[in-house]
């Protein structure tokens, strides 16, 4: 699966794209059924191979090397399937980390808090609220659950026709982003609300 994660600024880097709304529909129903605990347990569980396996100390980690660690992560679960779909978005989220948070907000953040990922997390959260609300304010999208996939898709493919331009430290701007970093974070946040 992966696509999250391989997705280039000119499609999808697979044998055949993939339609769009649908694989959001589907990446939407594997976080909403992994649950919140196995959810939460998969994502500090990749966050910390990104450290220690792809030495994301040192830069953003390649696809490559997180695709391999997810897979590692979900060869066992029960719904490897489901679990690779959630670990998707995972990646591809923990890719996207730099566009999100700017390097003083990071700073910030590990001059000011004991649990650097604890407060990176919380970070992240805001942002990808921010980015919700966009979704919300974009306009209505029927019953819960019924038309988020086709309201993400439809956001993240028209949402950056301008350039979102952030200051640096502002924290209430989400700047461009890709197609496959803002269906990311949306999947991971609407997906996780209850």
């Amino acid at each position: 699966m992966f696509a999250l994660a391989i997705t280039t600024p000119r499609g999808l880097a697979v044998a055949g794209p993939l339609p769009r709304v649908e694989h959001v529909t589907q990446a939407l129903a594997a976080v909403r059924a992994l649950g919140p605990d196995r959810r939460d347990q998969l994502d500090r569980e990749l966050y910390a191979a990104a450290r220690t396996q792809c030495h994301a100390d040192a830069g953003t980690p390649t696809a490559s090397c997180l695709i391999a660690t997810a897979r590692a992560a979900c060869a066992a679960d029960a719904d490897r399937p489901r679990c690779e779909a959630v670990a998707d978005v995972i990646v591809a989220n923990l890719r996207a980390t730099p566009a999100f948070v700017d390097d003083a907000t990071r700073l910030r953040l590990v001059r000011g808090s004991t649990d650097y990922r604890a407060a990176l997390a919380a970070e992240l959260y805001r942002r990808y609220a921010l980015l919700a609300a966009e979704l919300v304010l974009a306009g209505p999208s029927g019953a819960r659950g019924t038309d988020d996939a086709a309201a993400i898709d439809a956001l993240c493919l028209g949402r950056d026709r301008q350039i979102h331009a952030c200051q640096p430290g502002d924290t209430a701007c989400i700047p461009s982003l890709s197609w496959s970093r803002c269906v990311a974070a949306l999947v991971w946040f609407v997906g996780g609300s209850p």
